[in-house]
């Protein structure tokens, strides 16, 4: 089998699930932590969990165990913006870390449309945090695992991109869902489905955020099949501290 090229980290399964059907699912330990992937060919796709912590330990481990030439960051993620729709693609070619306030600067690849600034968050944002994160940042959307596989290839030296599919609007009304997320990322859906089904005022978000997740999840592997069979090939990834932008700025 051939050397790993790219390495897709992603939050959750059912993100990567349209892409990873009929791929050859291989486990293997890093950090003290065993991983679940899927490999086909040169590609190979891994969800490490929600949140900053869990999406380095899993960018790390993949990094150490099979050298891949670049990581890319997919997933979901809400739109900051109001043109932005449930099941859009973004390519931005900068993340920010809502916490540190590093930027992580890449191309977006050629032949391909994209641009503008994510953010990534320490929780799962809501309508009033998204306004909140659009003034501070100026940015198209926000997720919890960008800035974080974005920092491990900046150590690691290798190619970065990043690909997201909106699966929330800009005033979607979140449930709490990082109730639910315990600290190694996992969502407890049987959990969060007991919490829903006794409030029926909000059955009508949870419905729409499972139909959002999916359409986004079909849409963001389409576009990962897509330029995968066309090679995918990512930029390196330059970062760049509160320091370094403030002398950019002068």
């Amino acid at each position: 089998m051939p050397d790993v090229r790219v390495a897709i980290i992603a939050a959750l399964e059912r993100e990567i699930q349209p892409l990873v059907r009929g791929w050859q699912a291989v486990e293997f330990t890093g950090g003290g932590r065993k991983f679940r992937c899927y490999r086909k060919e040169d590609l190979l796709a891994l969800a490490g969990g929600i949140g900053y912590g869990p999406a380095q330990r899993a960018a790390r481990a993949v990094a150490a165990e099979f050298r891949p030439r670049a990581l890319v960051s997919a997933g979901l993620a809400g739109a900051l913006i109001r043109s932005l729709k449930a099941g859009n693609v973004i390519v931005p070619n900068v993340i920010v870390d809502a916490g540190s306030g590093a930027e992580y600067r890449c191309g977006v690849g050629e032949g391909i449309i994209g641009g503008g600034i994510l953010v990534t968050a320490g929780a799962v944002a809501g309508s009033g945090s998204k306004r909140e994160l659009v003034e501070k940042f100026h940015a198209l959307a926000v997720d919890m695992e960008a800035a974080a596989v974005a920092e491990v290839a900046t150590q690691e030296q290798i190619g970065f991109r990043c690909v997201k599919a909106i699966s929330d609007e800009t005033e979607f009304p979140m449930p709490p869902m990082e109730r639910f997320v315990d600290a190694e990322g996992n969502f407890d859906s049987a959990g969060f489905a007991r919490w829903a089904g006794v409030r029926p005022l909000m059955w009508p978000a949870v419905i729409a955020l499972a139909r959002n997740s999916r359409r986004a999840a079909q849409a963001l592997c389409g576009w990962l099949r897509e330029k995968a069979a066309q090679g995918l090939q990512p930029a390196l990834v330059t970062r760049l501290d509160k320091t370094d932008l403030s002398e950019i700025k002068n």
